[in-house]
Parts: structure tokens; sequence; C-alpha cells
């Protein structure tokens, strides 16, 4: 299997385990300190999905079906599916696009591209959130919010909800 196939594998098994989650949280934003029995529900649920969807040609598809059909609310956790398969899609592309613009490099000197290239992209991403901000200044609470969220999605940072689903600003 060459390294796009697993890459791609690896992906697909972490999107359901992501849905999984999400779904299992009583349809709220999955949390990272939970843990306890709801964890359990949710790790006994996605290895159900996962068992019964194994050599399925399209496991990904399968484990989606099995999970948001017992989900309390089928219909968001569907749509929650299909962006989160599309924002994977991006991220993949993106990735393929980088070590395309590495090719030819290997051991460090590949590392060292790729740690550039994401560097750029970061300070890019960076700068664009400033200008999101720039242009909602003033505003406050649910009115920032709205502000953000527009902004975002007109610079094409995806319309990312204050408060975050399980993302964590790193200091």
């Amino acid at each position: 299997m060459n390294r796009f196939a697993t890459v791609v594998a690896a992906t697909a098994l972490a999107l359901t385990a992501g849905y999984a989650a999400a779904q299992m949280s009583q349809g709220g934003p999955m949390r990272h300190d939970s843990g306890g029995p709801d964890r359990a529900k949710m790790r006994e649920a996605y290895m159900a999905a996962h068992e019964a969807c194994k050599g399925k040609p399209d496991q990904r598809a399968c484990m989606t079906e099995q999970i948001c059909s017992k989900a309390s609310d089928p219909k968001r956790c569907f749509e929650h599916a299909k962006k989160r398969g599309e924002h994977m899609a991006k991220r993949m592309e993106e990735r393929q696009k980088m070590h395309e613009a590495c090719n030819g490099k290997r051991g460090p000197e590949l590392d060292t591209c790729l740690q550039t290239l994401r560097k750029q992209k970061h300070a890019q991403h960076q700068e664009l959130r400033q200008k999101a901000h720039e242009a909602c200044n003033g505003k406050r609470g649910e009115e920032l919010g709205k502000c953000l969220q527009e902004q975002r999605e007109k610079l094409g940072l995806g319309g990312h909800h204050r408060g975050g689903h399980g993302h964590h600003r790193r200091g």
C-alpha cells in the first residue's frame, strides 16, 4: 500500500472516530476532558460500527451510516459527517500539495521543507484571522461572534463558532 493510500485510510478511520464521539456526546461539542461512562459508550459505538463495516468497499460511508442511524438527531449527524468529510478532503489536498512541493527530498531535508511550508501556511492563516478581527473592531458579544464568523467565511477561513468544538488555543 503506498503512502497516500495509507494516509487516506488513516484519515477515514479518524473521521469515523470523530463522528462517533460527536454523536455520543448527545449532540454537543466533543470535550477532551470527558472521561468515564460517556467515553466508554462512544468507544463501544465506534467499535460496533467498525466491526459491522469491516471489509466494506467504502468503510467511512458505512461507519457514518452505522453511527448516524443510531444518533439522537440523524439528520444533524449526517450533515456534520458531510461537512467534516469535505473539511478533511480539503486538508488532504493541501497536504498533498505540500508533499508535491517538497518532491525529491528525503529524511531531514523533507522534514525541513514540510515544516517551512506549514509555518508559511500558519502565518498566512494568522494574517487572515487578524484581518477578520480588525473588520469586527468595536463589536462585542453575539454581534462580535456573528461578525467574526461572516469575516472568516468571506476570507476562506471557515465558519468557526466562538467557543470552538474541541479546539484549543495554543499558547
